[in-house]
């Protein structure tokens, strides 16, 4: 009889999502095991291929994968951002306020929600919002700034014009699920919000996102977006944009990602194209914006539909994107350089050209970073290492050069070569020993990753052990520990680190990683699962909102 194959047990059939690498890196010691989506809810998986005999597994035969990435809060609203995020993140801009430990899209777009109650700053503006016009678009919004008031008329080949596909509004997917598992009555009693309970504007968006109710939250900028003029029907019609507009998409899009609504997302991102025609500069409109110049596209916007391919299982499409936004990034730290704007159309202050810099390298690293996890997608190895060593070279910290060691330890990991792995992660203990005496959670997952590759699973489970005294509430340390117990055979103690997880922290443990994995531990041990499975459901519905794109899938209800 054939080994069952790990995506029957734990995984869904697509390809993990390319921009997604880092966070997570699943090692198993079989020929070809694919990685699963193991960890928080901002974690992310990648394929591991180890070229070497299987040891002897678990008695089900099954094999499980691990995990290595750092746990969040699931109220933090994750969406597909990188681990390289924590490495090199988006400076600060002015006075706008922004996540240093992460540049997650959904943050990014509540974040810009209230842009509008900023202080003005046009320095920070303009270095936020430049970006260089391609030659047609240079020739349109020429045109525009020389006509008289009133007298340009440009030509629809040069508009952008978007609008909503997803016309019906979405419903509480988890309230449906309950009402069909446990009844009417049962489900009754869980309080769900609806775009209509909160206010029809920002605000009331934003209290959706935190609270979690995504699918909510599309509803709502379906109505703020068709108030915009960009509603259903309106797609191929002339609009006008504007920064809030342009918001408006960015939350939408990140939203519609997180909960694989990825037909209608890839809809209605297509007009948009790479944003590169002429009505999305403020220069197309300078009876509104006067001497304003730059991109009326928030950066984050401009970076999801560049990866976006890469969620869809197109690498390669992604790979092309990014690297046309790095050749344009490039152009302007060049202009700045040679002490110009970043367009290159007037000099700049010093200081406004350090600050500049600073924004921009920083946006140059993360469109890096999203490069070398279309590279994972498509196992270049060569490229992606190529890349994160010439990041550890530019790195002027120690935390970076950590952090960078450690991400080489986990790439070469997956490329099989556990040699390099062990070369990089003592360079990241050296570097460790710096900022800490002490090993932390961090390197205990490095060196469980390493032992799990060689087979030593008792070695790698007291290394994730360690790594969960450190951190208790720890989700993917929790992952992990379960899936050593599996290799084991200690199914038992597996299913109760699981299950402590979620008891002890509802908010973090029920996500859609740790309740896959769970639930497939229960059909392991017994073919009587439901009550169980039942039992889940209900703590979903009593601690969360709408945040598990799938939970049928994640709990494997029939």
């Amino acid at each position: 009889m054939d080994k069952p194959n790990l995506s029957q047990y734990f995984d869904a059939p697509e390809i993990p999502p390319a921009s997604q690498f880092f966070d997570e890196i699943g090692t198993s010691p079989s020929d070809m095991v694919q990685s699963v989506y193991l960890g928080d809810s901002q974690g992310v998986t990648a394929s591991f291929n180890q070229h070497k005999t299987a040891p002897e597994g678990p008695p089900t035969d099954i094999l499980p994968t691990v995990s290595g990435s750092t746990s969040i809060p699931v109220t933090s609203l994750p969406d597909p951002s990188t681990f390289f995020d924590t490495i090199g993140p988006e400076p600060q801009i002015g006075s706008i306020k922004t996540n240093p430990g992460s540049a997650a899209m959904i943050t990014d777009a509540m974040d810009g929600l209230s842009i509008k109650n900023q202080p003005v700053d046009k320095e920070a503006d303009r270095r936020r919002d430049a970006w260089i016009p391609n030659e047609e678009a240079k020739k349109t919004l020429l045109k525009a700034q020389s006509s008289p008031k009133g007298s340009f008329f440009p030509e629809r080949e040069v508009l952008t014009m978007p609008g909503i596909v997803l016309e019906e509004e979405l419903a509480d997917a988890l309230q449906e699920v309950a009402v069909k598992y446990l009844g009417v009555s049962s489900a009754g009693s869980r309080g769900v919000v609806r775009a209509e309970h909160v206010s029809r504007d920002e605000a009331g968006l934003r209290e959706l996102l935190r609270t979690g109710y995504l699918r909510a939250a599309v509803n709502l900028t379906a109505t703020l977006i068709t108030a915009a003029g960009q509603g259903p029907g309106r797609m191929q019609r002339p609009t006008k944009h504007t920064p809030r507009s342009l918001q408006l998409w960015l939350t939408r899009f990140a939203v519609m990602l997180r909960i694989k609504l990825n037909e209608p997302l890839v809809k209605e991102a297509e007009p948009f194209g790479d944003f590169s025609k002429p009505d999305m500069f403020y220069q197309f409109y300078p009876d509104i914006y006067e001497n304003r110049s730059g991109s009326l596209v928030p950066f984050s916007l401009r970076l999801l539909i560049a990866e976006l391919p890469s969620h869809l299982g197109k690498p390669e499409d992604a790979m092309d994107r990014l690297y046309a936004m790095l050749h344009v990034i490039q152009t302007m730290l060049d202009n700045l350089n040679n002490n110009r704007t970043e367009d290159g159309s007037g000099a700049i202050t010093e200081d406004d050209r350090t600050e500049s810099m600073r924004l921009w390298s920083g946006r140059r690293v993360r469109v890096l970073h999203s490069i070398v996890n279309c590279a994972i997608a498509l196992k270049d190895y060569r490229l992606a290492t190529n890349i994160v060593t010439k990041l550890q070279q530019q790195a002027t910290t120690a935390q970076q050069q950590r952090a960078l060691s450690s991400a080489l330890c986990r790439l070469h990991l997956l490329a099989g070569n556990i040699e390099a792995a062990n070369l990089h992660l003592q360079h990241a203990r050296l570097t460790r020993h710096h900022l800490c005496p002490t090993p932390d959670v961090r390197e205990y997952v490095d060196v469980g990753l390493i032992d799990i590759a060689q087979g030593k699973y008792q070695e790698a489970y007291n290394n994730f052990a360690r790594a969960g005294d450190q951190e208790p509430t720890n989700i993917m340390v929790a992952n992990n520990i379960a899936v050593c117990l599996l290799y084991m055979g200690r199914l038992k103690e597996a299913i109760s680190v699981l299950q402590k997880a979620i008891q002890s922290d509802p908010e973090r443990g029920l996500n859609e990683s740790l309740l896959v994995n769970l639930c497939t531990l229960y059909e392991l041990e017994s073919a009587n699962t439901g009550d169980k499975k039942l039992h889940l459901l209900r703590m979903l519905c009593k601690h969360k909102s709408d945040t598990v794109p799938n939970v049928v899938e994640a709990l494997k209800l029939t």
